[in-house]
């Protein structure tokens, strides 16, 4: 019988005026081990951010991902052990759904055998949670770029420079519904090609670690207006964290706020997270390193 080992980052995604398509992965992890049982029984353990939000039984994420591969196959096993150690809360729009079905997907193909190759999976990933800019960060590691054209996967790994992000997440009573409710099926031209002129210079100061000028081409003339008008403490959080040395400060998916220092990162933090509490809202943040190397898995023959 085997047992499982996988260990995959948070992702970060919709970066700035990089509206889909651009993931980075960070240093925040879930760990997942899956291992085969005697009797025909599914067992789901979870523990750490947000334990018990799912049901531990045939709907949890990790378990959808591991019933897609069967499907595929029309192959299976006997019964399943599944052991959940997360540190990506659900609220901080850091990809842990996309996550926990990856690995779902990634360990099924290890009991079958790996009939798939990572080429096959990262595509059928992609297919299955319909989130490329996650799923390619998460098993590639580091800054990547995907696109889904059809069923196929159009995917490259981006060169990008070694930051400390200070990555702040205000948690909002259902901010992510009113959020998605509020955006608009049309935008503005303008606003849309704003948006597209900056993503060149963004992935420039990605590459050559040019603070200054992700400060200069952060804004998002989409997706940021949306979360501002809802979370009306965004703004001063970015002031704040100038006034202690934050040299950029770019906003992500889901409301969460990055900020780029040099040096008194924690500082940085506090000073954004107290901006933000002013107005009410539940806030954290983590001082992360970006991750290159992504998914890691381990196989074990047990029994």
């Amino acid at each position: 019988m085997r047992r499982i080992k996988i260990t995959l980052p948070a992702t970060i995604t919709d970066l700035g005026p990089a509206v889909g398509g651009l993931g980075l992965a960070v240093g925040l992890y879930t760990t997942i081990e899956i291992s085969e049982r005697s009797d025909d029984n599914l067992h789901v353990e979870t523990e750490g951010e947000d334990a018990g939000r799912y049901s531990v039984g045939l709907r949890h994420p990790v378990v959808l991902g591991l019933m897609r591969i069967f499907q595929r196959l029309e192959e299976t096993v006997l019964g399943l052990n599944v052991r959940i150690t997360n540190q990506i809360p659900h609220s901080a729009g850091l990809g842990v759904e996309t996550i926990y079905m990856v690995a779902g997907i990634v360990g099924a193909n290890n009991l079958l055998g790996t009939p798939f190759n990572r080429a096959q999976i990262l595509e059928i990933c992609a297919q299955e949670t319909h989130r490329p800019d996650q799923v390619t960060a998460a098993i590639l590691g580091g800054l990547t770029t995907a696109v889904l054209d059809g069923d196929r996967l159009i995917y490259r790994s981006l060169p990008v420079e070694t930051f400390q992000l200070i990555v702040v997440a205000p948690d909002l009573d259902d901010f992510a519904r009113v959020l998605r409710e509020s955006i608009p099926e049309r935008v503005l031209l303008r606003d849309a090609v704003a948006n597209l002129a900056r993503v060149p210079l963004l992935l420039d100061a990605l590459r050559a670690g040019d603070v200054r000028l992700l400060d200069q081409v952060g804004d998002d003339h989409l997706y940021a207006p949306q979360v501002r008008a809802h979370a009306p403490g965004v703004a001063g959080a970015a002031e704040a964290a100038r006034r202690v040395g934050a040299q950029a400060v770019l906003m992500a998916r889901g409301g969460i706020l990055i900020a780029f220092a040099d040096r008194n990162q924690r500082r940085v933090g506090e000073a954004m997270q107290a901006a933000l509490q002013s107005t009410g809202a539940t806030v954290r943040y983590w001082v992360l390193p970006i991750d290159r190397q992504g998914i890691v898995v381990s196989v074990a023959q047990t029994g």
